[in-house]
């Protein structure tokens, strides 16, 4: 991995909301993966879950509420 990607990649944090319980596991193995990989964020001051976009191809991210891979509704 490239110096300037390891300083600022996400891999391994989280964005959570603090009674989180994941719906699944595949959903629950994306919270944690880097911003370059498909990665699930709890955005608190805007209160819903998004798929998080790289800041490097623009930032910000898509909001979601259902999970793509089991399709519960998420809360």
């Amino acid at each position: 991995m490239d110096t300037e990607h390891a300083k600022y990649c996400l891999e391994g944090t989280t964005c959570l909301p603090d009674n989180f319980e994941p719906c699944c596991d595949i959903f629950a193995g994306h919270t944690a993966t880097c911003a370059f990989d498909l990665r699930y964020e709890w955005w608190g001051a805007a209160k819903g879950w998004y798929i998080r976009i790289a800041d490097d191809a623009g930032g910000g991210g898509i909001t979601i509420a259902w999970c793509p891979h089991c399709g519960t509704p998420l809360s």
